[in-house]
């Protein structure tokens, strides 16, 4: 049983990235221009970045200031207390969902909040950068965001289709007998 929580814990570690998490943490501090406790690129390990994120603050920030309707994601702007830091985070969650990142793409508060999963984190700030761009928000974009694809679904004219019939039988495995 020991190993299998170990073997765990080594494969979460493995999918953490400290350059992806600092390039991140980076861009929710250009784009909220609040500054963290530390500087981001001494952090050392998950858990540095995780702590960095951890009152939930900067996350609200960021997406406030990627809503651009005038809707907020209600939070405290000085939390003291444990419950108020993961309602800071929980609200940030919600927020995202409702922005349009997919709830797949979205940790849960208890892996920012005791580094559980601090690469889920990151994953999620990585996704709702994607879609902010693709929303087309107001906010200078790394490099590193990746330009989410729109489905274009084509109109073929009934001549068209017709010749796609004739596709020789052999090019889809010979299973289709010569007319």
């Amino acid at each position: 049983m020991i190993s299998f929580i170990l073997e765990c814990h080594l494969k979460n570690q493995a999918r953490f990235s400290l350059e992806e998490a600092i390039e991140v943490l980076l861009w929710v501090e250009n784009v909220t221009g609040l500054p963290y406790a530390s500087d981001p690129t001494t952090c050392q390990s998950a858990a540095d970045v995780a702590e960095l994120l951890k009152d939930g603050v900067h996350l609200c920030k960021l997406i406030n200031r990627l809503l651009n309707n005038g809707s907020r994601a209600s939070y405290n702007p000085k939390p003291k207390m444990p419950f108020q830091k993961m309602e800071n985070i929980s609200n940030f969650l919600e927020a995202c969902k409702a922005y349009g990142v997919a709830e797949i793409s979205c940790f849960q508060t208890v892996d920012l909040y005791e580094n559980k999963q601090c690469y889920k984190v990151i994953e999620c700030l990585r996704s709702l950068a994607a879609v902010a761009q693709a929303r087309g928000a107001d906010v200078e974009f790394p490099p590193w965001v990746v330009r989410l694809s729109h489905s274009r679904p084509r109109q073929f004219p009934e001549s068209v289709m017709r010749r796609g019939e004739m596709v020789i039988p052999l090019q889809e495995g010979g299973e289709k007998p010569i007319e």
